[in-house]
């Protein structure tokens, strides 16, 4: 077998460990990325419910002191 040929059987038994490692952390982050999608959007909830309260909140506060006059 040439020297080149050697190469080529290395380099392609070192990319083909390369591909399985890569697609093996794939596996292993893609629970992870969905738990922290889930936890992202019930941060997004809790902010908007917050920010609606809190409007609410302004509007009757307002609306009281409008009455108080």
């Amino acid at each position: 077998m040439s020297t080149a040929k050697k190469l080529l059987v290395k380099i392609g038994a070192g990319s083909s460990l390369v591909a399985v490692s890569a697609s093996s952390f794939a596996a292993d982050y893609t629970a992870q990325i969905g738990a922290a999608a889930t936890e992202a959007n019930a941060n997004l909830t809790a902010v908007i419910l917050g920010v609606v309260a809190l409007a609410a909140l302004g509007f009757g506060v307002g609306r009281l002191l409008g009455w108080f006059k």
